[in-house]
């Protein structure tokens, strides 16, 4: 997996507006910067992960969701290059890093193992979706919504 990208990076509602000043969907200004570095190119996609872990979670529990999270994502035909891990239930510091990894060409879709860890509510889980399928067209895969998810 790779490193998150660096602050230098640009940050989702800052930039200019396209040379045609037609206003980007949502919100605010999704900048591309362009490739992530060191990412070597696969003939899959790239995706990122994205979990909520509460904090009685322990080490191992972790590594067993990263890798069902990463085995998801092969049979899905894309490949995991990080997962954003948030601990707090009300600062997610690692959903803000989360969507400006997605602002890379590169990175084109996001894995969670289920609804539950963008929000327990369903609307904010749907505004959370929507916020990364329209700001930065990357699709979201939710395991537990498959016949492949394991309780």
């Amino acid at each position: 997996m790779t490193a998150h990208l660096e602050p230098s990076e640009p940050m989702i509602g800052e930039g200019q507006p396209p040379a045609d000043d037609r206003p980007i969907a949502g919100a605010g200004l999704v900048t591309h910067p362009g490739p992530l570095p060191g990412l070597a190119h696969s003939s899959r996609r790239l995706a990122v992960g994205y979990v909520w872990l509460r904090s009685d979670i322990d080490a191992a529990d972790s590594d067993q969701l990263a890798a069902r999270l990463s085995a998801f994502a092969a049979r899905s035909g894309l490949h995991l290059v990080d997962i954003y891990t948030d601990r707090h239930p009300f600062r997610r510091s690692a959903f803000g890093a989360l969507l400006q990894a997605l602002c890379s060409p590169d990175v084109n879709a996001v894995v969670v193992p289920a609804p539950d860890h963008f929000s327990e509510f369903n609307g904010v889980y749907q505004a959370m979706r929507a916020l990364i399928e329209l700001e930065t067209g990357a699709d979201v895969l939710v395991m537990s919504q498959t016949t492949e998810a394991t309780p």
